[in-house]
């Protein structure tokens, strides 16, 4: 080798090492995981996941809608922003008995099906999401004017712990029907329930709430209330 060559080569080889030095190590990588936690937020919600998973990029996710449709789509979240969006106040009542009360932004499923176009023989869809949780809902349940794909909490985008930049509100029946982290929604002859059936007993495929009792966490941590069943709107 040339003394130029070896002198090129030296410098080179320098610089490489420096640019590794400057670069972090794989293992030191830490990623942000959704954790569970029983301490309520500042809304009053605890939070709860199938599965530990990162949050989801907003700048590639993208809604994957098919099935039993016309017209299969990939909508982006700016997509999805772009339908006529509206807010509600809903309570969000957990089968473990606590509930709060949020503001929750989003659109109607209404629009996405004169997107897609069903096809008569779609008789439910199939709600998939990031942490592998999945529900189904028939089509007459999804038309209901208060379930809501959420897009915004309080005026502000969906936080991660809440299952952004996508979830699911259905006021009617506990949470665990209200899917996080959604990812596709398939559009099937037949529903099956809910994964929750797979879990435990205190599931039901439906996911009514019941009449009993709530302690509605956002009211305070000692608030005991007795409630009729369906959406709360008492308080």
């Amino acid at each position: 080798m040339s003394f130029i060559n070896r002198r090129k080569f030296l410098t080179a080889t320098a610089g490489a090492v420096a640019g590794m030095r400057a670069m972090p190590f794989i293992a030191d990588v830490k990623q942000e995981l959704l954790i569970p936690t029983d301490k309520p937020d500042e809304f009053g919600f605890r939070i709860m996941w199938y599965s530990t998973v990162p949050p989801i990029d907003p700048e590639t996710f993208l809604l994957k809608i098919g099935g039993l449709v016309e017209r299969p789509q990939s909508l982006s979240l700016e997509q999805l922003r772009r339908y006529p969006q509206v807010t509600q106040s809903s309570r969000m009542k957990c089968v473990q008995c606590w509930s709060s009360r949020a503001t929750w932004g989003g659109l109607r499923l209404t629009h996405l099906l004169e997107t897609v176009r069903p096809l008569n023989t779609a008789k439910a869809i199939r709600i998939d999401c990031a942490d592998k949780w999945y529900e189904y809902m028939s089509i007459e349940e999804i038309l209901s004017p208060r379930v809501l794909l959420v897009l915004s909490l309080a005026g502000k985008p969906l936080p991660d712990r809440h299952g952004a930049p996508l979830r699911l509100i259905d006021p009617s029946k506990y949470g665990y029907k209200s899917a996080k982290l959604i990812t596709s929604i398939e559009f099937v002859a037949e529903g099956k329930g809910s994964m929750a059936c797979d879990i435990g007993p205190y599931y039901t495929p439906g996911g009514e709430i019941q009449p009993g009792y709530d302690n509605p966490l956002d009211l305070g941590p000692n608030v005991r209330k007795k409630i009729k069943g369906g959406e709360i709107t008492e308080y």
